[in-house]
């Protein structure tokens, strides 16, 4: 077996414990999980490989030790998925079942011996340690969840660390070790060491991740046996190990492994030895001390620091805290900050990864002694922790790991929560810091936090002081390069607003002097302080202190560098999504400027930070915020202003260009903007912005940026994105008038000359060739609105969207030859372009379902009011059955084509039965339709009967390539009957189904060539009458009154009031059983009866058609038994049951279809049927 196959069968083994585990029948000796849990050994079944030492540890009363019986690699997999399913039960036997199962395996986790294998490998890290890990987190997930096994797995735990401590304290068993045969006693023990440790550590790791098991008491006894384990003796015994296996140079298999093993481990960044277990043990006291102050439901949200931090005032301390424990705890971590201190010296010396380890343990000793103090002020004391903070915050070498430099930063915050003379330093301490420590990366961000924090716990006259204090330092630099000319166009914008005039007047507070030897580190130190100041104002949650932040930014542009510039252009947006209109306003028309500049200049690094700024205010801009409609309108306004004093013969190519280059820059932010997560397709807003949105895209085409042009194949993307999302280019009022404001349009007439018209006609002749003549009597504005709209809704339809091509033949301008003639091959283009992307099955939303509700929306526009739209419809729907004729084998298209006749019906009928009220709208609730139909009746009764022979060859068509498919729809239909229209009442899609459901289709020779006799006209509707009926007898199943006791139970006809919770459970598996038993039966070549056979399938499909759930085992024997007679009468039988279940209940057709496509397989290889070699 190769590597790919093992972890295949792994991760097979995982799933199939995972899915038994959450199934029913659970508790049973014949469940699937309990078959799993019995291929593991037991003390009883464990074969006796090796000696027991009589000890209490090692069980000598007759029955074998599991360590000393080598695990092989399938027993080590199976175990593993049991662990991982472990989690998922829900039965009270099965969870004592696996309890019993697992814990003999934890109590000697450590010295497990395991069968030698090339596949071991891949168990990551190690064996033990992933074998440790997975059965201490099962177990203890297990105990969190039922109670009643707590005590049985807490003593399983404390027994293996018992284990692990006597194991240490002796020598190593005399005897041969089947794990290690054939090692000399020195490598033995090496080895064995190297395998307790990494078990501890997984131990280590799975005890920090579900600490909440235990009680503040057990928590201490753990926490008291793993320091009796991790003594200085066994650290330094550990770190000779390692080094030895490291340096070896015997070539034993054994060796090899581990030296393998130390690789992986020092490749993930967690080289074996001493500190990897002291990071662990102090990862679990975190656990446990977070655990005396916080709840284990808030621990699982956020770490405890940024609890801590969240919270204002006092912190609160947990009821279970323990005095012993948070006694115990202290005096750990005080020990640990010892040990680092004295081994400073040796950890430079060490690799990185050694000293990232240190600076790991440092930090969990910090917070740990942080929580203790928290609890108890009087064991751990506050001057205490503060000194060590401050040393290790002077530290550069420290503050340069951004795990340790965060947690000593949110550690000193949180102190300054405790105490205000603290509190009142660090406010002038911190800045000072993020000045010149030269600090990288996430630090800085958590340092302008902590600092936020902290000034916030002061005043409000603190943070004013903390911002100049931080601006002063952006105002002390030389006279750097000017990164951006006309820097007094770009300053003051922000500095004369109303909200910031409350702040004018600075402090005397002195600016944090800088000491700066190059222009990188002032580079750096200026990013800092910048993020730092937005970092402030957004924590203060104060528009003014936003406002205020947002001036004083903006008034340093060109007075430092280009990268300050920059960094200040990108983090202003932050302020800027939780400022005010007016904020957000003068700061967009910043980008503008900034971004003309860039362009002029080519300047692309400015016109990144453009691009990022402008990137995240449209994504931190949700819908309901009231900045959000403010963004989209400037966006949309500055495209439209964009080219709008160029006219006539005076335009240059040149500002054009431009023009269009700044249209460029802001399609990726627009596009974002409109693109986040909505209920609808397009924006609800106002027509104002679908004016400005109509504007743009005019805007867009008159300056060149389509996609047949460089320029447009670069925003491809971003302009498909907005025809997505885009409504169509027709104003909705003008359905009803006269004229068009096509013509009227300012926008339209843009660079109107006639070079430019002359373009354009040849590029729409290009795309159009067809109505080449057309094209040349248009005027330039009809031209400009024709390119806008074939791109806007060719694009539309390249991302899978067809039917707003109809909204435009609702304008008047349409009316007209040339128009019209242009517009309807723009809507024959449109889908053409759909269709072929449809048929190449490439995407999600090319499949039957997505298409047919397109087909659905062209459907209603086949009986629109006005003809242009009827005749572009069918046309559009002709197109699509010929091409994807299964669109109209869907509920949504063929219900909807069915409802449209019975609209159209009702509506010519109301001119004779509703003479006085006339109607316009109509709606079908079954169909989902809505459609616009003439006050002329002479008209609807023409659209009726067009409509009426179009359904006919279309539904013909599809008939003739899926006949049960179709029929098996039309059924459904006709089973969705209203009360109110069932007795005197004409329903003409009712009827149309009823005739097309007893057609004979043209593919069906056999019935085709039968001869008339008479007059009479030959179908099959008896056919099909027969299936409706046998359909409606098991789809209303719980009408019929002959059911026994077994089957009203198997179909769960009775009410929830009047049986027990478990009863469906009980019925689902009686009728499985019974399945079960005739398709045994059927096997054993016992007659049936095919009455019989019917009676028991049929009441099995009612239970499908209603299911909500999968019902994989019922699918199975449902789809199986027809099979297994195998005659051309079960067949159809099965045929007509498996075609009813999925038009009843959509979601069981995967799985139908899967079973028939299994079980016509089975058929080829027993050679049945036509595959018989008797043939």
């Amino acid at each position: 077996m190769d590597g790919p196959s093992q972890h295949l069968r792994r991760h097979a083994l995982q799933k199939i414990a995972a899915l038994s585990a959450a199934s029913p029948g659970l508790g049973t000796e014949e469940s699937d999980f309990e078959k799993l849990c019995r291929l593991c050994p037991t003390m009883e079944t464990a074969p006796l490989n090796g000696l027991t030492n009589g000890e209490k540890n090692h069980p000598s009363n007759g029955h074998t030790s599991l360590s000393k019986s080598s695990m092989t690699l399938e027993e080590l997999d199976l175990l593993l998925a049991l662990c991982k399913a472990g989690p998922l039960l829900d039965n009270a036997v099965s969870v004592e079942r696996l309890v019993e199962q697992l814990s003999p395996y934890l109590l000697e986790a450590h010295a497990q011996a395991i069968a030698p294998s090339p596949f071991l490998r891949s168990i990551e890290p190690s064996p033990w340690e992933a074998l440790t890990y997975n059965l201490v987190a099962a177990l203890l997930a297990i105990g969190i969840k039922y109670t009643y096994v707590h005590e049985r797995i807490y003593q399983s735990t404390v027994g293996y660390l018992r284990n692990c401590i006597e194991l240490i304290r002796s020598d190593p068993v005399s005897g041969t070790h089947d794990s290690y045969e054939g090692t000399d006693f020195d490598v033995y023990k090496t080895l064995q060491l190297g395998a307790i440790s990494v078990s501890v550590l997984g131990f280590l790791d799975a005890s920090s991740r579900f600490s909440n098991f235990y009680t503040s008491a057990e928590r201490y006894k753990i926490t008291d046996l793993l320091r009796q384990i991790l003594t200085e003796n066994f650290l330094v015994s550990v770190e000779g190990a390692f080094s030895s296996i490291r340096t070896s140079e015997a070539v034993s298999r054994e060796i090899r492994d581990w030296k393998q093993y130390t690789r992986r481990y020092a490749g993930s960044g967690r080289p074996l030895g001493a500190m990897l277990l002291q990071q662990g043990f102090m990862g679990l006291l975190v656990s446990c001390s977070s655990l005396q102050i916080a709840t284990a439901v808030d621990l699982q949200q956020a770490a405890i620091l940024d609890l801590l931090m969240a919270e204002k005032g006092s912190h609160s301390t947990h009821s279970e805290a323990s005095p012993e424990l948070v006694g115990l705890m202290s005096d750990i971590a005080s020990e640990q900050m010892r040990l680092l201190e004295d081994g400073a010296d040796y950890l430079q010396l060490g690799s990185a990864w050694q000293q990232r380890l240190a600076f790991a343990v440092k930090a969990n000793a910090l917070i740990t002694f942080l929580c203790c103090m928290i609890v108890d002020e009087e064991v751990a004391d506050i001057d205490v922790l503060t000194s060590w903070l401050e040393d290790s915050m002077t530290d550069s070498v420290q503050m340069a790991d951004d795990d340790l430099a965060s947690a000593v930063l949110k550690c000193m915050a949180v102190v300054a929560n405790i105490s205000p003379s603290i509190a009142s330093a660090l406010s002038r301490s911190l800045p000072r810091f993020i000045v010149q420590s030269g600090i990288k990366g996430t630090t800085v961000g958590v340092a302008a936090r902590c600092l936020a924090y902290i000034l916030h716990l002061l005043s409000q006259d603190a943070i004013i002081t903390g911002l100049y204090s931080l601006g002063n330092v952006l105002s002390s630099g030389p006279n750097a390069e000017k990164a951006i000319s006309n820097s007094a166009n770009l300053n003051g914008t922000l500095g004369a607003t109303k909200n910031s005039s409350h702040y004018t007047q600075q402090p005397s507070g002195s600016a944090i002097s800088l000491e700066l030897s190059r222009y990188e580190d002032s580079s750096l130190v200026y990013g800092n302080v910048v993020r730092a100041i937005v970092s402030i104002a957004t924590e203060s949650k104060d528009d003014k202190i936003t406002t205020l932040a947002l001036s004083m930014l903006i008034q340093k542009l060109g007075r430092l560098s280009l990268a300050v510039d920059l960094q200040i252009i990108i983090e202003a947006a932050t302020l800027a999504t939780s400022g005010g209109q007016l904020e957000l306003k003068s700061l967009l028309k910043l980008y503008t400027k900034c971004s003309h500049d860039g362009i002029l200049q080519k300047n692309a690094a400015l016109l990144d930070a453009v691009m990022t700024a402008r990137v995240h205010l449209a994504q931190k801009l949700s819908r309901d915020s009231p900045l959000f409609q403010t963004y989209l309108i400037h966006l949309l306004e500055t495209i439209i202003s964009k080219g709008d004093i160029h006219e006539s013969e005076n335009t240059h190519q040149a500002d054009v260009e431009l023009a269009a280059l700044e249209i460029c820059q802001l399609l990726r932010p627009l596009a974002i903007l409109v693109s986040m997560p909505t209920n609808v397709d397009v924006l609800p807003l106002g027509e104002d912005v679908a004016i400005l949105y109509r504007e743009a895209w005019f805007n867009i085409v008159v300056h060149g940026i389509t996609p047949d042009i460089e320029l447009g194949q670069k925003y491809l993307n971003e302009l498909q994105t907005l025809a997505m999302h885009s409504k169509p280019l027709v104003a909705e009022n003008r359905a009803d008038q006269f004229e068009s404001d096509i013509e009227l349009n300012t926008v339209l007439r843009r660079g109107m000359n006639a070079q430019h018209a002359a373009e354009q006609k040849r590029r729409m002749t290009r795309l159009l060739p067809s109505i080449e003549t057309d094209i040349k009597a248009l005027t330039y504005p009809k031209v400009i609105f024709l390119s806008a709209a074939y791109m806007v809704e060719t694009l539309r339809a390249d991302a899978g969207s067809c039917t707003h091509i109809l909204s435009y033949f609702l304008d008047p301008a349409f009316t007209t030859h040339e128009m019209g003639s242009c517009m309807g091959a723009v809507a024959d283009e449109v889908m053409t372009i759909y269709l072929r992307r449809t048929v190449t099955g490439r995407h999600e939303d090319s499949s039957a379902p997505y298409v047919a509700k397109q087909l659905a929306l062209m459907l209603t526009g086949c009986c629109h009011r006005i003809s242009k739209v009827q005749q572009v419809a069918v046309r559009s729907v002709d197109r699509i059955v010929s091409q994807v004729p299964s669109s109209l084998c869907q509920k949504s298209s063929l219900f909807a084509l069915l409802e449209l006749l019975t609209i159209m019906w009702s509506s010519c009928l109301e001119a004779e039965i509703d003479e006085y009220e006339w109607k316009s709208t109509y709606v079908s609730a079954l169909g989902k339709v809505t459609v616009e139909l003439s006050d002329d009746y002479d008209f609807r009764r023409a659209s009726l009967n067009a409509f009426c022979k179009r359904a006919k060859t279309w539904l013909t068509r599809v008939i003739s390539i899926a006949p049960l498919d179709v029929k098996g729809l039309l059924q459904t239909y006709l089973s969705e009957y209203d009360d109110e229209g069932a007795y005197g009442h004409v329903s003409l899609g009712r009827s149309f189904a009823l005739e097309m459901g007893s057609a004979i289709p043209v593919t069906d020779h056999k019935l085709g060539a039968i001869d008339r006799h008479g007059d009479y006209n030959i179908n099959t509707s008896s056919d099909f009458i027969a299936q409706y009926t046998t359909r409606q007898e098991y789809r209303y199943a719980d009408a019929l009154a002959e059911h026994d006791q077994e089957w009203t139970n198997f179909l769960q006809l009775n009410t929830k009031s009047s049986i027990p919770e478990d009863v469906p459970t009980q019925g689902m598996q009686g009728a499985q059983d019974i399945l079960a038993n005739l398709e045994r039966r059927v096997l054993e070549k016992k007659f049936i009866s095919i009455g019989e056979v019917r009676d028991v399938l049929r009441r099995a499909a009612a239970l499908l058609c209603r299911s909500k759930i999968d019902q994989c085992a019922i699918i199975h024997y449902l789809v199986g038994i027809p099979f297994a007679i195998f005659t051309k009468q079960s067949i159809n039988l099965g045929i007509s049951l498996w075609l009813g279940i999925i038009n009843e209940n959509i979601r069981m057709e995967p799985r139908v279809l899967v079973e028939i496509a299994e079980s016509w397989e089975h058929t080829v290889r027993n050679k049945l049927g036509v595959f018989n070699e008797k043939f």
